[in-house]
């Protein structure tokens, strides 16, 4: 089942995420198994968020286990708020 996964860090800037980013995607041309798209942007308000969508959540749970969290422990990060949601339509044109 295709999900989408919503992350929000109100403790996160844009430089924080680039960080992350840059560690856990060194090369961009060779995506994680599953990952059908990332979106890293502010937030209104201050903070930032994150909105992927992963062929299975299975997908997302192991590379965020895997890759993500020893980045993130390892740069200092806070934690995202989280949120998985099937998806019903995805047209990716």
């Amino acid at each position: 089942m295709t999900v989408l996964v919503y992350n929000k860090g109100v403790s996160w800037t844009r430089e924080l995420y680039q960080t992350a980013f840059d560690r856990i995607m060194p090369d961009r041309s060779k995506p994680p198994a599953g990952l059908v798209v990332h979106i890293g942007a502010p937030l209104p308000d201050g903070g930032w968020q994150v909105i992927d969508v992963w062929e299975t959540e299975a997908q997302f749970r192991d590379f965020m286990r895997d890759v993500v969290a020893p980045v993130a422990q390892e740069i200092g990060a806070p934690p995202f708020e989280t949120k998985v949601m099937e998806v019903h339509n995805l047209l990716i044109p």
